[in-house]
């Protein structure tokens, strides 16, 4: 039973449907006759040998395989397995329609469809990044960051909120962690890093020019380059020393990077968790220090805010204050 568990778990490591989708626009166009199958009639893939589909695709067994390995998979086979593993919880998402917003949600959709899609395509997208995680490339990570003097976090448009928080999350665990909001502000702070210094980039697509960029002049200064990406193919992802993988759907027409970032921060969270249990007691002890002094910050706030009607209308405040200002000046 236990062996069986392990290969259900092994097969759904990498939705084969969101895999094309995703890679779609690198395969060649043969590969792409294979892809428009597997996303539009998955079940001739799993009806078919390796024979059967390469006809009817009209190319050959080797551009099958070829194809299956782009996925990710080992061949024909363990694509047909994975096909038929993922077929249990085919979602919302993935259905293809020029009507749709995002996550298979149309404009007419009830209210309580359109929750129950983003809700199962959210649950989904978690459960498939989970299975991407690499174990012992977090925990070589999470042995250079506690090694470095500094972690840095940065990432392009909604990635950079991803990036934000993983900054937040390492500082308050007390490890020295800055924030890039832009390449400007990340390229004239290069000064700061030394070699074994961690930069932390977030994209989805892994081909943000700005990331290149930044990551081009940090590698050169010895800093070690982390990437969330959901494209393990992509160019930020083959030069990173480390590449943590989500598995989310990209859509051409997207309102917001919904699910993407829900894989991104589920990363996040595993990592700054994973080094917080490494460095437990130093961890612990800047987790209590941040949360007093949150907290003591937060008792003084309301007392200004309770004396705060005392002290009469702003008008008034400003005129009081230019008065003694006056008479200290005279």
């Amino acid at each position: 039973m236990r062996a069986s568990s392990e290969s259900i778990v092994e097969f759904n490591r990498i939705n084969p449907i969101l895999s094309a989708q995703n890679n779609f626009q690198d395969l060649g166009d043969q590969e792409q006759r294979c892809a428009l199958i597997l996303i539009n009639e998955p079940s001739v893939i799993i009806r078919s040998s390796i024979s059967d589909f390469a006809d009817y695709a009209k190319t050959s067994q080797a551009t099958v395989v070829r194809f299956a390995k782009k996925l990710g998979f080992v061949g024909y086979p363990h694509l047909k397995l994975a096909v038929v593993a993922s077929m249990g919880f085919q979602v919302g998402s993935q259905a293809q329609g020029a009507e749709e917003l995002e996550l298979g949600i149309k404009p007419d959709d009830p209210m309580d469809t359109m929750i129950e899609k983003l809700m199962n395509t959210t649950i989904s997208t978690v459960r498939m990044t989970r299975n991407l995680v690499d174990q012992e490339e977090i925990a070589r990570l999470v042995e250079q960051i506690s090694k470095s003097n500094l972690v840095a976090t940065y990432g392009a448009g909604a990635s950079n909120l991803v990036a934000k928080d993983c900054q937040l999350k390492f500082a308050r665990l007390g490890k020295a962690a800055i924030h890039f909001h832009d390449n400007h502000q990340a390229l004239s702070s290069i000064g700061m890093f030394s070699e074994g210094d961690i930069l932390i980039l977030v994209s989805h697509s892994g081909k943000t020019v700005e990331l290149l960029s930044v990551m081009n002049e940090f590698k050169a200064q010895g800093v070690l380059i982390a990437t969330i990406t959901n494209d393990s193919n992509s160019q930020l992802a083959r030069q990173s020393d480390f590449v943590l993988l989500t598995q989310a759907e990209r859509r051409a027409i997207r309102i917001g990077a919904t699910v993407s970032r829900v894989a991104q921060l589920f990363i996040v969270d595993y990592l700054t968790m994973a080094w917080a249990q490494r460095s437990w007691a130093s961890a612990k002890t800047a987790s209590e220090a941040a949360s007093d002094a949150v907290t003591r910050s937060n008792n003084a706030t309301s007392v200004d805010i309770k004396n705060w009607s005392k002290q009469g209308s702003v008008p008034a405040r400003v005129s009081k204050s230019s008065t003694v200002r006056g008479k200290n000046e005279r």
